[in-house]
């Protein structure tokens, strides 16, 4: 497995994705037979090279994430084929990137080459209530869309309606765009909606929330030390949960309301502290937020040590709670960026220059890239600009000691049905060593840069 685990960001876990543990969360009833929503917070949706989190900003307390009416409107005409489930060509922000699935596998290469994949936008599989991922696979996308497709948008009349509003006696269904440009819906981070006429009713997530809340005053008040007080200490402090479960998020969430902190399910800069799920060894899945604290020298602690400061009534220190490991193995990498960031040493792929060719997960190279900016490479975008800066005396001069590292895909998954893994990787690494002899640079597969950045030092290379 050559990813990085997602975590609820939603739309998004360096991914970005191969969505192997993924939390399923028991469905509500279905009204009428037809439409479905879940019941709580629905499963977190790993999508195959990305990160997880639908994220949602929260300053003390749960609120919904406000996804309509934001300019979903501007869209542009694409020519291929329409989405399986809304049965448009467009897409925009209310729908998000076109993928496609072949026999239960996300497809990025010779799509063409598969009449029987599936084209669908992002927002509408990720929206769908009974999709979900397991062992790398997508479940139920095809009965999702024959459901939905026997049932009419209550916006623009047109079938392929498989989102409904929450409320049980409501027949409300829409198209995720058409709700997306609906002013009056709301929208909560557990993939559940509120249709105008809804909108003023409360989510699970904010019931369940104020009820917590009100536990964990009561215990702080039970513990408070006056020259100690948990309320308002954190006002300089920003949580950022990664891969969190219903219950570690409200924990996360009324911890920070009591102690005047924010949490924020989007990786940010000020992030201080991201607060990680463990397994019974200690270690953490290999997500988005993870690598970018290590990068930036931020906290990355077990939830002991939320439990552990409402315990003791004031934050305690976070040394003995910070992770060490992470589930591929890497050990180290959040210490040692820590300490690298304190001494302002310099950063990990200072020095260092990237090329990345052939196809990539979208969103998946969107974190790559920005991986390899935050740990101080640079990139080089196009052939073309290989050629320029391999001619010109003066930039070979001023970066006489930069290396050029070409980067290949070496998650061959995303090829199923078309090609066998060998030939995708004797392809992907002929490609790569064209270039690479041509320039006279290294080879890397893409997970060099997760792994490298996991443990906190340059990798062995090797293909």
């Amino acid at each position: 497995d050559t990813s990085m685990g997602m975590d609820g960001n939603g739309s998004s876990d360096p991914s970005s994705k191969h969505r192997n543990s993924v939390g399923y969360s028991p469905k509500r009833h279905t009204a009428s037979g037809a439409k479905c929503q879940t019941n709580g917070g629905k499963r977190p949706k790993k999508t195959n090279n990305g990160l997880n989190d639908v994220t949602m900003e929260i300053h003390g307390n749960p609120q919904t994430n406000n996804l309509g009416h934001s300019g979903g409107k501007s869209s542009v005409v694409l020519d291929q084929n329409p989405c399986a489930f809304c049965h448009s060509s467009e897409q925009s922000e209310g729908t998000g990137p076109f993928v496609a699935y072949a026999k239960g596998k996300e497809v990025v290469e010779n799509v063409g080459n598969l009449p029987d994949a599936i084209h669908v936008h992002l927002k509408c599989i990720t929206w769908a209530p009974r999709i979900y991922y397991k062992n790398g696979l997508i479940k139920n996308l095809e009965s999702e869309i024959t459901r939905a497709n026997k049932l009419k948008c209550s916006s623009c009349g047109k079938k392929g309606a498989g989102l409904g509003c929450y409320m049980r006696s409501c027949q409300n269904t829409y198209h995720v765009p058409c709700a997306y440009d609906i002013p009056g819906c709301r929208w909560d981070d557990g993939y559940l909606l509120l249709c105008p006429i809804h909108a003023s009713h409360k989510f699970p997530s904010e019931m369940k929330a104020n009820s917590r809340k009100k536990d964990t005053e009561k215990i702080i008040s039970e513990h408070l030390n006056p020259s100690t007080a948990l309320l308002n200490v954190g006002k300089n402090l920003v949580f950022c949960g990664s891969d969190l479960s219903s219950d570690e998020k409200f924990t996360l969430v009324n911890f920070a309301s009591s102690c005047g902190a924010v949490v924020s399910k989007y990786w940010r800069n000020d992030v201080t502290h991201v607060i990680a799920a463990t397994d019974s060894n200690g270690a953490c899945t290999r997500t988005l937020k993870v690598l970018m604290a290590i990068l930036n020298g931020k906290w990355i602690l077990k939830m002991e040590w939320v439990k552990a400061c409402e315990k003791a009534g004031h934050l305690v220190k976070e040394e003995p709670y910070e992770v060490l490991l992470d589930n591929h193995g890497s050990s180290g990498g959040p210490k040692v960026g820590r300490l690298r960031v304190q001494n302002n040493a310099p950063k990990l792929f200072s020095n260092l220059n990237f090329y990345f060719v052939g196809d990539f997960v979208q969103s998946f190279k969107a974190d790559l890239l920005n991986l390899v900016t935050t740990a101080g490479g640079t990139v080089t975008e196009t052939k073309d600009h290989l050629v320029l800066s391999s001619s010109n005396d003066a930039h070979k001069k001023a970066n006489a000691n930069q290396v050029t590292l070409v980067v290949y895909n070496a998650d061959f998954s995303d090829n199923f049905g078309v090609e066998d893994e060998d030939s995708v990787k004797s392809q992907r690494l002929a490609a790569a060593e064209d270039v690479a002899q041509e320039f006279g640079c290294r080879i890397v597969a893409h997970i060099w840069i997760l792994e490298s950045i996991a443990c906190g030092k340059l990798c062995l290379m090797s293909l």
